[in-house]
Order: C-alpha cells, then sequence, then structure tokens
C-alpha cells in the first residue's frame, strides 16, 4: 500500500502536477545519453504526468527547462525520454 500512497502523493505534488494535462506532446527516446531521438507517438499531459511520477518512484532524476522535460527513463530498457509541448 505505500507505493500506492507514494505514487499518490507525487503525481499530486509540483513539477509532476505543474503539468497540464490538456496539452498536447512530442514524446521522444534516446538510448545513447540524447546523441540521438528516436521518436514515439504524440503522447497528453496526463501521458506525461504518469510517466514523472513512474520516474520519480524510482528515484531517477526529471529536468525541466523552457517547457521541455527531459528524464531518465524508469523503463527496464533504460535511456532518456524527452517530452516537448507540440505546437
Amino acid at each position: 500500500m505505500a507505493r500506492h500512497d507514494d505514487w499518490l502523493r507525487i503525481y499530486d505534488s509540483a513539477p509532476v502536477s505543474d503539468i497540464d494535462t490538456r496539452t498536447a506532446y512530442r514524446k521522444e527516446r534516446s538510448y545513447d545519453g540524447g546523441a540521438t531521438w528516436e521518436s514515439a507517438p504524440e503522447m497528453t499531459g496526463e501521458h506525461l504526468r504518469i510517466e514523472m511520477t513512474e520516474t520519480l518512484i524510482a528515484d531517477l532524476t526529471i529536468g525541466i527547462r523552457g517547457g521541455v522535460v527531459v528524464m531518465q527513463s524508469p523503463h527496464p530498457r533504460g535511456g532518456l525520454i524527452r517530452y516537448t509541448p507540440a505546437r
């Protein structure tokens, strides 16, 4: 139960709660430290909030600059994930 409580606490706290769930984001992945990026389908801010929560639960880092979110991937393959607002 603690993991569920932690998940909800993180999801409802800044910086995760600062993300607008209605905003569309372009998602990209990098497996070489950010030298190259592979495109993924466009996602919503809700997807970003969920992925940010999973990243923080895994005790990984997230950086936010100019609306762009870059985080260590919490998924088994690892790497980096970048979300850029679709404009």
